[in-house]
């Protein structure tokens, strides 16, 4: 199933821990095989990581970095209503499919 999320898209999370909060962020990676991104401010970790060898981080430490979620538990945001929209696709005039917002009441916008 192809992904309706792309990076650079602004999504908000709908499950999960960060779901009562109503996190907000930019999508900064996107891995279509497995149906996961990585979302700005969501899901961090941090690794204890023992001195070593590696030219990275030679005498460790802990690092911080962005784990992955599903793309299940978001939603695109859309810019011009200023809320969570399901989203579809059209084809243009010149040929071009393009993805639209999809709802009662809304006219099939383009995102």
């Amino acid at each position: 199933m192809k992904m309706k999320i792309k990076k650079g898209d602004l999504v908000k999370v709908i499950t999960g821990k960060a779901a009562k909060s109503g996190l907000v962020g930019k999508v900064l990676e996107v891995y279509p095989k497995e149906n996961r991104i990585k979302v700005e401010g969501l899901a961090e970790y941090k690794k204890h990581l023992k001195p070593q060898k590696d030219p990275k981080n030679p005498e460790g430490g802990i690092v911080t970095g962005l784990a992955t979620v599903h793309a299940s538990n978001v939603m695109l945001m859309s810019e011009t209503l200023g809320r969570p929209v399901r989203t579809g696709s059209v084809v243009s005039q010149d040929g071009a499919k393009q993805r639209c917002v999809r709802g009662r009441g809304l006219k099939a916008e383009v995102i």
